[in-house]
């Protein structure tokens, strides 16, 4: 199938050539919008140029609204001529295929190109009425070496499934020009093997003994597949075979009722890309693994030291230092176990920091409680979810320290959710209902290093900025800190 951006101009192009020249109404040019997909997919795998006609709002004339051409295979036109109207004399077996609603086959044997041609026009329904003809333009040297008598009984097939299983069409697979295609019946018989099927056979697998008349299991009965997709709708199944040469990857689905049709691709490079990427991915993780127990090792001496010394001062400077390590070590300890190395899951990041705090600076005769509302599936980068990890550490931390002196019971909120302006830039909001802010608070001149920390983070690594609230001014009790972030960040 042609690439999403290309089908979307050839969508518009075709409903515009519609709208200003064919008789087709609004909801028959959707019909045949919504099938345009796989005329791609039919022209590669009939190596065929593949033209769509409808008619004109003058009867008995046609305007040529599309034409495909194959994949890795010569075509018959070099030059476009979508847009033409065309007269019934001029393409007579269109005519005949809109007037008899059946197949119609031109002439054996017409030179285009300086190749034997031939025409086959199928015509295309919505519900009773006939909306469009494909016309394939076969060229016979091409055609008769890669599918022969077959070539029929494909076309028939993929022109009957464009006409009765819509629904079905989407889950065709792509196709890139250079597959061999195999054709069985639905009990595993063995109808055609293209050229090209036969020669990734023998290359890759080391079969030789490839012909029609067996069975497809009995072909690959000494290998073992790697199932890597599947599609019950049309009965897809994607399997990677390993042999001599590399890896076949065997696509098999429903072509019709009775056929199969099973398309064989080299992905021997491919795999051996993704190999490669698995093993830089272990690497990546046994990095941040290691990276994590250093961090557990340094944040274990500090508490070493913590125990040694007796002066106040010194026991909480060790004390928000541990915090910070403990922090970014979340961080490292969601890498070492995530799919993906390099994004993490913030909302679960948020939950596992405030329990660790909750945990190290709960108050026995206090009760503080945090509620987290965040979005679901949302995802920084590595070094932007550190910054995230500090930020919140700070924040919390901060509430617990300072909001709620003189108060037995203390909430804090916090909220994660998207920016109105933008797709990738989202807001954190940390409130409490606590003291409030001390009158000499400065937020641009900060005496504490938890702030320095929290302003360098936003505004150097999430490109962000910082507003304070006071909720006195409003009647209210506490403080809200709210943080809008410019950061790339993704929702899976």
């Amino acid at each position: 199938m042609s690439e999403p951006v290309v089908n979307n101009k050839k969508k518009s192009k075709v409903r515009e050539l519609c709208l200003l020249s064919s008789s087709l109404s609004e909801e028959e040019i959707g019909r045949l919008e919504s099938i345009m997909d796989n005329f791609q997919f039919i022209s590669d795998l009939l190596a065929t140029d593949l033209m769509v006609y409808v008619g004109a709002k003058k009867k008995d004339d046609y305007v040529l609204v599309d034409i495909k051409r194959p994949h890795g295979h010569p075509t018959l036109f070099l030059e476009s001529s979508v847009g033409r109207i065309l007269t019934s004399k001029a393409e007579p077996f269109v005519k005949k295929a809109f007037d008899s609603g059946k197949k119609t086959v031109g002439v054996y044997g017409v030179i285009i190109s300086g190749r034997p041609t031939q025409q086959v026009v199928c015509p295309i329904y919505h519900y009773e009425k006939i909306i469009a003809t494909l016309s394939f333009e076969k060229d016979l040297y091409l055609t008769e070496s890669l599918l022969g008598k077959n070539w029929n009984k494909v076309a028939d097939d993929l022109v009957g499934a464009l006409n009765q299983k819509r629904h079905k069409l989407k889950h065709w697979p792509s196709l890139v020009g250079q597959e061999g295609f195999i054709l069985t019946d639905n009990f595993d018989q063995l109808l055609y093997i293209s050229y090209m099927a036969q020669n990734l056979i023998v290359s890759v697998l080391g079969i030789r003994d490839v012909s029609v008349g067996g069975k497809l299991s009995l072909l690959f009965k000494d290998f073992h597949p790697e199932v890597i997709q599947s599609e019950p709708v049309i009965n897809l199944i994607k399997k990677r075979y390993s042999g001599i040469g590399g890896t076949l990857q065997l696509t098999s689905f429903d072509l019709s009722e009775k056929n199969k049709i099973h398309v064989l691709r080299d992905v021997s490079e491919l795999t051996l890309k993704e190999k490669e990427i698995k093993v830089k991915g272990a690497l990546i993780k046994e990095i941040h693994h290691r990276v994590k127990n250093n961090l557990n090792a340094v944040a274990a001496l500090l508490r070493m030291q913590l125990r040694r010394s007796s002066d106040v001062a010194v026991k909480e400077a060790f004390k928000q230092a541990i915090l910070r390590l403990d922090s970014i070590t979340l961080v490292h300890e969601f890498l070492a176990h995530a799919d993906n190395v390099q994004i993490v899951d913030i909302g679960q990041m948020i939950k596992d920091i405030v329990r660790n705090l909750q945990h190290t600076l709960g108050y026995e005769e206090k009760r503080i409680t945090v509620s987290i509302n965040c979005l679901g599936s949302f995802y920084l980068d590595s070094e932007q979810a550190t910054s995230v990890a500090l930020i919140v550490n700070e924040l919390v931390s901060n509430c617990y320290e300072h909001a709620f002196q003189d108060m037995l019971i203390g909430e804090v909120v916090i909220d994660l959710f998207w920016n109105d302006d933008s797709k990738t830039g989202f807001t954190l909001v940390v409130m409490d209902n606590g003291v409030g802010v001390p009158a000499s608070f400065n937020k641009e001149n900060p005496e504490s290093l938890g702030w320095h920390i929290i302003n360098t983070l936003v505004t150097e690594d999430l490109n962000g900025k910082i507003f304070i609230r006071d909720l006195k001014s409003e009647n209210k009790k506490g403080t809200e800190v709210r943080i809008e972030a410019e950061a790339d960040a993704k929702q899976k």
